[in-house]
């Protein structure tokens, strides 16, 4: 059985992935304590573990607080993500064997499927998306890529992005993305390299657009 410390900070993590607490909120040892039924001790562990995963921040004499996400963030991120599904796409477009491109191409049009239903939730979409980002990086034939992208996926900041899963919060968003990802399959198929890199790439840019917008409207809504 896992420590009490690491189920509350796995407690504390549900909440901040589905928004009940959202980034800055500060997080008082004595009310989780309560609300958890947990000693304050527990409570320091959770947040000490949380914060070197990246999801809180801690500031002597200030207490802890959930980690925001900067407008630098998200740019250096997105820019990240960009380069990196770019090469594996266009990669996975050279090297492919016919087995793993079928399965792009039943992934993609899962997706599809999932972007004209209104009733598909942006964590179910956000899930199936980042499954077929896993298929390209990890059988794109770069040995180091792989590591490389679990390691920046892995990134709190990003996780909260992820979370929150903004990118695909509208029905418009997620038909948008289905596109891109359409486009992606497409290139592969045909073994175009230089498209299926630009589509790539075009993909994590319409995304990043949307998170850019979802967080301005934040900020905006919070001043």
């Amino acid at each position: 059985m896992k420590p009490l410390s690491e189920r509350l900070a796995e407690r504390i993590l549900e909440d901040v992935m589905s928004g009940q607490l959202r980034p800055g909120e500060k997080l008082k040892e004595e009310l989780l304590a309560q609300t958890h039924a947990v000693s304050r001790a527990t409570v320091r562990e959770a947040l000490i573990a949380l914060a070197r995963q990246g999801y809180v921040v801690r500031t002597p004499r200030f207490g802890a607080r959930i980690a925001e996400l900067s407008r630098e963030d998200l740019e250096d991120l997105f820019e990240l993500r960009a380069a990196l599904l770019a090469l594996a796409a266009g990669r996975f477009a050279r090297r492919a064997p016919p087995p793993d491109r079928q399965m792009l191409e039943a992934m993609v049009a899962e997706l599809e499927a999932s972007a004209i239903d209104d009733a598909t939730s942006p964590q179910t979409f956000a899930t199936q998306s980042i499954r077929i980002q896993a298929l390209l990086t990890d059988r794109c034939g770069n040995n180091h890529l792989p590591d490389i992208y679990k390691r920046l996926a892995g990134m709190g900041t990003w996780q909260l992005i992820r979370g929150q899963a903004s990118s695909f919060l509208t029905p418009e968003g997620r038909r948008e993305s289905a596109a891109d990802w359409r486009r992606v399959a497409d290139c592969i198929a045909v073994r175009d390299i230089d498209g299926a890199e630009r589509a790539g790439r075009r993909l994590l840019e319409h995304s990043a657009a949307r998170v850019r917008q979802h967080y301005d409207g934040s900020a905006r809504d919070a001043t």
